[in-house]
């Protein structure tokens, strides 16, 4: 039983959990940096972030185990669907009903802080609900659309911790050069951890980048770009005064960032590409957690 119990912890409590985590943080960390900040609704919008995510992540296992994908694509800790629903170990089904659970009660706390701070807000419930029961069935058969899609919902992720926690969206200009590196690198997340699952994802009318580009080096070219424009923002923004320096930070990850577009470069399987998805990944919560450590110093 207690293995069973711990089965089902780590399915829902997925580490990619970090990544709304760190974004909602984000925001309110710039929020507070522009004065005073409610703490009651900065922690509620991050709880209701995670489980937003939590939602999408328990959604799309449940998809891809129903429509057989999860059966065929390998395996790794970063790619290749749930292990646990594939083997058996988690039923398919009740991960649908947690993962259904989850929106329904951040949908409760996005509804609240709508009428509590802004109505714009239900324009961001309105898309984090396009992104937990559209995304896998239909937004990932558009060409080139999930990895954009993906920074889209993260950023305004971002965006909504920041008037949740400031009380309104007034000032926000200042906070996008990290807002929207911090969204985009979600985004990058995705797209690394795609490579070792292309080959199976087109079988099941997935057009995601690596399928439509069909070229590593073409897919390393699109991270090393999109990587590249993060670092470029949070430049601007501390060349236009709009960061202080200790954003810089955030450049002790660029090396790793080169080093995984290498790895996309050089792909092989997805046994040898393990650690370049780990490096990556581990890369991007640095990278957003040194973002809200600077808006501290």
């Amino acid at each position: 039983m207690r293995s069973k119990f711990n089965d089902y912890v780590s399915e829902v409590l997925e580490p990619t959990l970090l990544l709304a985590f760190l974004i909602s943080l984000v925001g309110i960390a710039a929020a507070a940096s522009y004065g005073g900040i409610s703490y009651a609704n900065s922690f509620l919008v991050v709880v209701g972030s995670v489980l937003a995510q939590m939602s999408v992540n328990l959604t799309n296992d449940y998809h891809d185990y129903a429509s057989g994908l999860d059966r065929e694509s390998a395996k790794t800790k970063f790619s290749g669907g749930s292990r646990l629903v594939a083997s058996g170990a988690v039923k398919h089904k009740d991960v649908l009903f947690i993962g259904i659970a989850a929106a329904a009660i951040a949908g409760i706390i996005g509804l609240y802080l709508a009428f509590a701070v802004s109505l714009w807000i239900l324009a961001l419930i309105a898309i984090g609900a396009v992104a937990i029961f559209a995304y896998t069935k239909y937004i990932t058969r558009f060409p080139l659309l999930p990895e954009p899609f993906v920074m889209f919902a993260f950023v305004l992720v971002g965006m909504g911790s920041y008037a949740v926690a400031h009380g309104s969206f007034t000032g926000i200009y200042a906070a996008l050069p990290t807002i929207i590196p911090a969204g985009v690198l979600g985004g990058i997340a995705l797209l690394a951890n795609e490579v070792p699952d292309a080959e199976i994802d087109k079988k099941f009318g997935r057009r995601h980048a690596v399928i439509v580009f069909n070229s590593n080096r073409k897919t390393s070219a699109y991270y090393i770009g999109l990587e590249a424009f993060t670092y470029a923002l949070v430049l601007y923004g501390v060349i236009r005064s709009i960061l202080n320096p200790f954003f810089l930070l955030v450049f002790v990850t660029l090396p790793v960032a080169a080093y995984v577009g290498v790895g996309i470069m050089k792909y092989r399987n997805p046994q040898s590409y393990e650690k370049y998805m780990a490096a990556n990944i581990t890369a991007i919560f640095v990278y957003q957690a040194l973002l809200v450590i600077a808006y501290s110093l």
